[in-house]
């Protein structure tokens, strides 16, 4: 390409750009204020757009006009024919009548005879030119017809393009349905996990139950082996009375004993099984919060009762060591990792580990971006998500209302306090339904999704921080999808 050519192609974009530069339309409506931007390219696709249509709708008018004022030209031209084809069949009626009467003086006038014949034979040739006329003229009918039947087929084209355009809508509200029906089976499955885990908590309260009963057995059995040694040393201090019944009194002691035995062993199963499930929902909540970024050893660190170790290297004990069988280690073994699970159980319900919108997609993402209005790059403390407007935003995890109103940027927002340093952000709202000081539970409804303070749709601005710091609430989501997939499997 020559520089000609280059330069040509410069000065025409910067022509473009002069005569449709970027423009924004600002929307101010009860208060809020939304913005259009129109790029460039939009500007030249409406302008190209408004030619094509304004060209067809003109092209139509000067055919249409044209046709039809040639249409009333021949049909001047038939009327003028008609008129004088009328008045050719007069003159010929008079004619007639004046050759009737020079036919009486056929004699004395045969010399005007003559010329009267020669004008019939001018008349005749007129009347043939005027039929040819006619014939003309009929042709030119029959083209302006079929015209007329071209135009039409064309509006039966566009009726039919019509038709098919009607049918594309109605498969599309049909797909529309289809994702609404899939829509309330995710919400069905929902409340399913949800029913799961309380049971799961339950199922837990239940065993801590059954320990307690199986400690009370054991202290049952402990003192009737205690009331079985002081007879054994009574039946030895009386062995000289009752040798006979000796061998019959050890044979009950060692029965009692194995009993014993067996009852200590599915004791001690029992406690290992306990413990096994106890340290493997240890195992899973640890991964949670490991996955979410936050430092497990801050939010939830042992306590220190757990550090173990007399002399040699420091060590640092945790519930997933491996301890021997003995039963009092077992015992303690087990009441560490119920401590343990506690201690999470109560972080691991502040999580915010699921979305507060069911219908979303994300539309801007936590960090470094653009700045969707003036351009410029600038950190982004949260999740974009943007939904169809007014749909239901959820509280992510239990809590309390700490803010409930608005800010200059982010409109109208809610702020939700769950304890250990957690809080949640839930910004451009279009209303707002709690309110400060509240307590809420997880899945409650806090506001519907909008458009409100510096915002250029509608979204919801989500963010999760800890002790004031803004973290990824893409994490958040993802460790939630690993409980449900744990809780699947």
């Amino acid at each position: 390409m020559t520089d000609d050519a280059v330069g040509w192609a410069d000065r025409l974009k910067g022509g473009v750009l002069r005569f449709f530069p970027e423009r924004q339309i600002i929307l101010r409506t009860d208060g809020e204020t939304s913005y259009i931007r129109l790029t460039t390219g939009l500007q030249l696709a409406v302008l190209g757009g408004w030619l094509v249509v304004a060209g067809w709708v003109g092209f139509t008018t000067v055919g249409y006009y044209t046709q039809e004022s040639m249409i009333l030209a021949k049909n001047d031209s038939i009327d003028r024919s008609r008129q004088a084809y009328r008045k050719l069949l007069d003159q010929v009626s008079d004619y007639q009548l004046s050759i009737v009467g020079i036919t009486r003086d056929l004699k004395e006038t045969e010399a005007h005879l003559r010329r009267l014949f020669t004008q019939n034979e001018a008349l005749k040739q007129d009347l043939n030119t005027t039929e040819v006329a006619l014939r003309t003229s009929e042709k030119e009918r029959a083209r302006i017809t079929n015209a007329r039947v071209a135009l039409g087929d064309q509006l039966e084209l566009l009726g039919s393009e019509l038709r098919q355009m009607t049918g594309k809508n109605n498969a599309l509200e049909a797909h529309i349905g289809t994702l609404r029906r899939h829509l309330e089976t995710i919400e069905a499955e929902k409340a399913e996990i949800a029913a799961e885990r309380a049971a799961l908590d339950d199922q837990l309260w239940g065993l801590h139950n059954e320990l307690e009963s199986s400690n009370s057995k054991i202290a049952l059995l402990q003192n009737n082996v205690k009331a079985l040694k002081g007879d054994l040393r009574t039946i030895i201090l009386e062995r000289s009375a009752i040798a006979s019944d000796n061998d019959g009194l050890r044979n009950q002691l060692s029965s009692l004993q194995r009993v014993l035995e067996e009852e200590r062993d599915a004791h001690r199963t029992e406690l290992r099984r306990i413990s096994d499930r106890a340290q493997a929902n240890i195992r899973t909540v640890e991964e949670v919060i490991k996955r979410t970024g936050l430092k497990l050893d801050v939010i939830a660190p042992l306590p220190a009762k757990q550090i173990m170790g007399q002399g040699g290297p420091f060590v640092p004990y945790h519930p997933d060591m491996q301890v021997d069988d003995d039963e009092d280690s077992l015992r303690v073994s087990l009441t560490q990792r119920l401590e343990r699970w506690e201690a999470l159980r109560g972080v691991f319900v502040a999580l915010p580990l699921i979305p507060p919108v069911s219908n979303y997609r994300i539309s801007s993402r936590f960090g470094p971006r653009v700045d969707p209005l003036n351009g410029r790059r600038a950190m982004h403390d949260g999740l974009d998500m943007a939904g169809p407007y007014k749909e239901p935003v959820t509280a992510t995890a239990d809590g309390t209302v700490v803010f409930a109103g608005r800010r200059r940027a982010y409109g109208r927002v809610v702020e939700i306090d769950h304890g250990h340093g957690l809080m949640t952000r839930y910004a451009h709202l279009a209303k707002i339904v709690v309110r400060r000081g509240e307590s809420v539970k997880l899945g409650r409804t806090i506001g519907l999704l909008g458009s409100s303070g510096r915002s250029s749709g509608p979204h919801v601005h989500y963010e999760v921080r800890y002790h004031g710091r803004a973290l990824n609430p893409a994490k958040f989501l993802k460790a939630g999808a690993y409980v449900q997939s744990k809780e699947t499997n």
